[in-house]
């Protein structure tokens, strides 16, 4: 093997060596973690899915406009949640529907 093919073969292994090392890292996002209002329209819209409009739950089958979200701000349909799911509810729909 002639030196310059032995220099293009080393360096395409380091190569692939360091950039798979590079991405097993975990360092590959370029965003920072949610907070404030993201996070809690997040988990509102989670809150929502899961609690009110799953399969099983009051709003199954109904789709969500501002009149509905007016009437889930005002009374939970008989749904018991949480203080952090309640409000991160409420940062949902009033950011949504622009309440």
């Amino acid at each position: 093997m002639n030196r310059k093919s032995f220099r293009s073969t080393a360096s395409a292994a380091l190569l692939a060596l360091t950039t798979g090392l590079a991405l097993a890292s975990g360092s590959d996002s370029g965003g920072a973690a949610e907070t404030g209002d993201a996070a809690a329209y997040n988990t509102g819209k989670g809150v929502y899915s899961a609690k009110l409009a799953c399969s099983g739950c009051p709003m199954a089958g109904k789709s969500l406009d501002s009149g509905m979200a007016r009437e889930l701000l005002s009374n939970r349909k008989g749904v018991t949640l949480s203080a952090e799911e309640s409000q991160a509810l409420e940062v949902y729909l009033k950011r949504r529907f622009k309440l």
